[in-house]
């Protein structure tokens, strides 16, 4: 009678174990049919990132912060021809913070210090194309340029206020802030803290320089940017903390490695990373490197 009672408890708990087994693979099979929009929105958005500067149009004027206009071209050719579609940062902010929508390849194209070819050689390739180009100005230099009253030269002038004004209401450009005059590797590096400054007076610096920018964006052009790039890429926790105490949304940086965007996690935007593009190699070669396995998925 015991040996009976026994083996039925054995043949219980192995059904047990059966059942428990069946639904652990029935769960296993239903996760593996997760969709790819919901497998993207719970690991990450690709979003490859790239940081261009100067744009001539002589090929000998190359170097490796210059792209000609027809490594440029060429460029957002590569990049349409494989299913990429630049947007602005504030799409990935929207995404990322406030529920919205990205297309299937987002891919930013960033333009730093805010070169006047910027608006000069590139507004007429945007439209044409319909591309959005993230521009990032120092606010000395946009200050200098709006009243030296001098007529603006594409080889070497920075861009106004008008044009900084025109080029927003075209919709092709969107505007970051650079900071007004810590682009500079003197007495700190970028916005680094210097070695002989307390905590506090490092963040008096920071905001006096920073939110100075943000405004005479404001009073310049009636807004103030919400993404922050740093100067030669050099940051720190106390800037980043500064930072967002002033309300940016996103920071860019410049270490060349992906990034991954994920609904819902703000921390996600902040010192992105940026592929530097030299005007001393190819479209072929640089895009290889920046998308990488991302062409064909």
């Amino acid at each position: 009678m015991f040996k009976t009672i026994k083996l039925s408890k054995l043949l219980v708990a192995v059904l047990a174990m059966l059942v428990l087994s069946a639904g652990a693979f029935t769960c296993f099979s239903g996760k593996a049919q997760v969709n790819k929009e919901e497998k993207s929105a719970r690991e990450g958005i690709e979003v490859p990132i790239i940081m261009y500067h100067s744009v001539q149009l002589d090929p000998d004027k190359c170097n490796e912060y210059t792209v000609t206009l027809d490594q440029l071209e060429s460029d957002i050719e590569y990049i349409k021809q494989n299913n990429f579609t630049p947007v602005f940062m504030n799409d990935l902010i929207r995404y990322v913070n406030y529920n919205g929508e990205l297309p299937d390849k987002p891919i930013v194209l960033t333009f730093d210090d805010g070169f006047y070819n910027n608006y000069e050689y590139m507004i007429g390739l945007l439209k044409k194309e319909k591309v959005k180009a993230v521009i990032s100005v120092v606010g000395s230099y946009t200050i200098n340029a709006s009243e030296s009253g001098d007529v603006p030269s594409a080889a070497y002038s920075y861009l106004r206020w008008c044009d900084i004004n025109e080029m927003r209401e075209s919709g092709y450009y969107e505007f970051c802030n650079h900071s007004y005059d810590m682009h500079k590797l003197e007495d700190r590096k970028g916005v680094l803290k210097r070695s002989d400054e307390s905590p506090d007076a490092y963040r008096h610096a920071l905001i006096t320089d920073i939110d100075g920018l943000q405004k005479l964006f404001e009073t310049n052009c009636d807004f103030r940017p919400n993404v922050f790039t740093y100067p030669y890429g050099f940051n720190s926790e106390a800037s980043e903390e500064t930072l967002k105490a002033l309300g940016f949304e996103a920071t860019l940086g410049v270490e060349e490695k992906p990034n991954y965007i994920v609904k819902g996690c703000s921390e996600c935007l902040y010192r992105l990373n940026r592929y530097n593009r030299s005007g001393l190699t190819d479209t072929e070669s640089f895009m290889k490197v920046v998308l990488g396995n991302s062409e064909n998925s």
